[in-house]
């Protein structure tokens, strides 16, 4: 994250609403779609961490559903 901070205003420039595929202070690619992303990262780098980020000029909150109601 620290890394698509600091570059973040660079990407908006150039790619925004695209996606990034970042691993460290690594920009790797930017992709128009999100699965093409995460699958050149999968390809890439296996199961080691890695970010893919939809470039925007700031964070949308993330929200979750949950599917065990009651219980």
């Amino acid at each position: 994250m620290r890394t698509f901070r600091t570059r973040r205003d660079e990407l908006v420039g150039r790619a925004r609403g695209k996606y990034v595929l970042i691993k460290g202070e690594d920009v790797i690619d930017v992709f128009e779609d999100q699965i093409d992303a995460v699958a050149r990262g999968f390809r890439t780098f296996g199961k080691q961490p890695f970010l893919v980020r939809q470039i925007t000029e700031h964070d949308s909150p993330l929200s979750f559903a949950s599917y065990n109601v009651g219980g």
